[in-house]
């Protein structure tokens, strides 16, 4: 029976587990070489007990679009991706490099300049604008260029190679249809359509020897209108391995869809498991696939079924880059769970290093360790969140006498009502590793304490922290106040108010979209009400995150009604005015989600009387989680 910790073999490349970290751009050196800090990052995951480290994408060459990731396009790179491998392999880690011939269609550029790509296909980012395609002579250099790099990722000590083949990235434009509309050699039949990437195997193949891994990652169906099926799909499985690849990674999706790809929070487990069940069927060589497989019951059975021969974590490395080794060692508890909130991707995308909102020390491993406290201190938290429980883990670990006082009875604050929903699981299972670390360290947790200066004072600690959170805002909306019918989105997510049949969701948002579908989902028939054009601004949620959340919405059945004023609310209806023509929406239950405010009475006046008094998170200005635990860990690191 096949388990997550078998030894096992891909080609020659001999493999301590089932684990492997999918590839993932990291930021770069300015000239796109592997960065001192890649280098740490890489380091950490090989040490936490993976198998396989695929480093993230990596261009052969610069000549048709600008820089989008690492580069490896000549020799003098190739000592800083030795450094990188050279760490890896000192903890037992082997290291494959992904290889991409680069973005075509979905280049970032501007609108006066045209991308490279398979075809004169509108730009992914700019669809007035038509991509250039590549001439044979310009598709030839591109395939001499991508043996190279493979070449020198060999020299450079990595294991295996890895193809950067989906998603609708330059080579699956190639292979698909829908985006190669050429007449040559390359395009037109499957065949024609396959060379490309068959002719980046042979290179890899004349410049790398034969005994050399090469792993392909493919979609195998991209779920939009004329994209790729799966019954295509699965004769380019077919094809792929005729033509000498060593493993299959299977994907789904592509940009348009792009939370197929790269999952969210609003996605079940295992999302792409039984797609690569369907290769598996039909190759003989090995396959595996990443999508939400953290659980690790989730991940085993997907091993153990025989639906995949490996697994691989994508995010999921970024939060907890010592994920096998507490699996192997049982320590479920101790796992911090990616909540797919993607702002790692974001970041990435905004030109930054990878960074995580649950994992403080991501991005900065060489410069974030927890050194013990000269001195032991006590230190109060006021408020129980997930900022405030950051803060007591870091300052525990530093040694210092820690209480928190909360004034529930349970730990979470705000995140509660976040978790709330089925569909926010990830955020749930990450909330209790926070509890079960609070308790593991033996923090003094005081419930139902609610705090006052005096009280404070009178406790003498050394040093306060106030992360007491934030509370909801409501509008100045004519009908709403000490109306019985209205209630507040977070005490509705957490069950402390009844609702009706018929809801209005007064303020968009996260926290309404999410209400809105929380209560749809009961059978409720809601209509979620936003004075804005979009539901959530761009600043608050990834791109991809938004997609699904968009879809869950039309799922669920929510009515949404954008660009819309509340003008008041009766006691049976609420008055909204949208270009200029006014409706009356009947309702039983008026939800409001119009944001928050911070929760900041005690500032001020303590301030005056304790030296040290830290606020974080909401408590200073509602925001993120990302906010609540990275100031809470900075401030326990380096201040308290």
């Amino acid at each position: 029976m096949k388990t997550l910790f078998d030894r096992t073999k891909i080609g020659n490349m001999k493999l301590r587990n089932r684990i492997f970290m999918s590839p993932m751009g990291t930021g770069t050196d300015p000239d796109g070489g592997f960065s001192e800090q890649s280098r740490q990052y890489y380091e950490d995951r090989a040490k936490g007990g993976f198998g396989l480290i695929i480093l993230g994408a990596t261009t052969c060459t610069t000549k048709y679009e600008p820089k989008p990731c690492n580069v490896l396009d000549s020799q003098p790179m190739v000592e800083r991706l030795y450094r990188v491998v050279e760490s890896c392999h000192a903890y037992g880690a082997k290291v494959a490099l992904q290889i991409s011939a680069g973005i075509g269609r979905m280049s970032f550029t501007d609108p006066n300049t045209p991308p490279y790509a398979a075809s004169a296909v509108p730009c992914t980012y700019f669809p007035e604008l038509l991509c250039r395609p590549l001439s044979i002579e310009q598709i030839k250099d591109i395939e001499d260029s991508f043996g190279n790099t493979a070449k020198w990722a060999k020299a450079a000590g990595c294991d295996a190679i890895e193809i950067q083949g989906y998603g609708g990235y330059l080579i699956d434009q190639f292979m698909t249809e829908l985006w190669n509309k050429r007449t040559d050699e390359y395009g037109g039949s499957l065949e024609n359509r396959m060379r490309f990437p068959l002719n980046l195997i042979k290179q890899v193949r004349e410049k790398c020897g034969e005994d050399f891994p090469i792993l392909f990652k493919f979609t195998l169906t991209h779920e939009i209108p004329g994209g790729r099926t799966i019954g295509e799909g699965l004769k380019i499985a077919k094809m792929l391995e005729e033509a000498g690849v060593d493993a299959l990674h299977v994907d789904r999706g592509c940009f348009e869809v792009w939370y197929k790809p790269i999952p969210t929070v609003y996605d079940e487990d295992a999302t792409k498991v039984d797609l690569a069940a369907k290769v598996k069927e039909i190759v003989n060589i090995p396959v595996f696939c990443d999508g939400k497989l953290d659980d690790p019951i989730v991940a085993e059975n997907a091993v153990r079924e025989g639906k995949v021969d490996y697994i691989s974590l994508g995010k999921q490395s970024i939060a907890d880059p010592e994920w096998p080794n507490k699996v192997k060692s049982g320590r479920f508890d101790d796992i911090r769970y990616c909540i797919y909130c993607n702002e790692c991707l974001l970041g990435i995308l905004e030109g930054r290093h990878t960074a995580c909102s649950v994992n403080p020390r991501c991005g900065f491993e060489n410069i974030s360790q927890v050194t013990a406290a000269e001195e032991p201190k006590t230190v109060l938290i006021v408020g129980g969140g997930i900022g405030g429980m950051q803060t007591a883990i870091t300052a525990a670990d530093r040694g210092h006498k820690v209480t928190i006082w909360e004034k529930s009875d349970e730990l979470g604050g705000l995140g509660i009502a976040a978790a709330a929903p089925d569909f926010k699981k990830s955020v749930k299972k990450y909330i209790q590793y926070l509890r079960n670390q609070v308790m593991k360290r033996n923090v003094n947790v005081v419930y139902n304490k609610e705090a006052t200066v005096e009280d404070i004072v009178r406790f003498a600690p050394d040093k306060v922290v106030l992360a007491t959170g934030a509370v909801p805002l409501l509008p100045p909306i004519e009908g709403l106040k000490d109306n019985p019918k209205v209630a507040m989105a977070v005490d509705c997510l957490v069950d402390k108010c009844e609702t009706g049949d018929k809801v209005v969701v007064i303020g968009g948002g996260l926290v309404g979209s999410e209400t809105a579908i929380y209560l749809a989902e009961k059978g409720k028939d809601v209509t979620l009400v936003e004075m804005l054009h979009k539901l959530v601004p761009k600043e608050v949620i990834n791109a991809n995150n938004e997609q699904r959340l968009n879809v869950k919405i039309q799922e669920a059945g929510v009515k949404v009604m954008l660009n819309t004023k509340v003008c008041c609310i009766d006691e049976e209806q609420v008055t909204v005015e949208k270009d200029g023509t006014k409706e009356n929406i009947p309702y039983d239950t008026v939800i409001i989600a119009t944001g928050m405010k911070a929760n900041d009475q005690l500032e001020e006046e303590l301030a005056k009387l304790i030296d040290e008094v830290y606020v974080i998170g909401d408590a200073d200005s509602p925001r993120k989680i990302w906010n609540a635990v990275h100031e809470g860990f900075h401030v326990a690191k380096n201040m308290l």
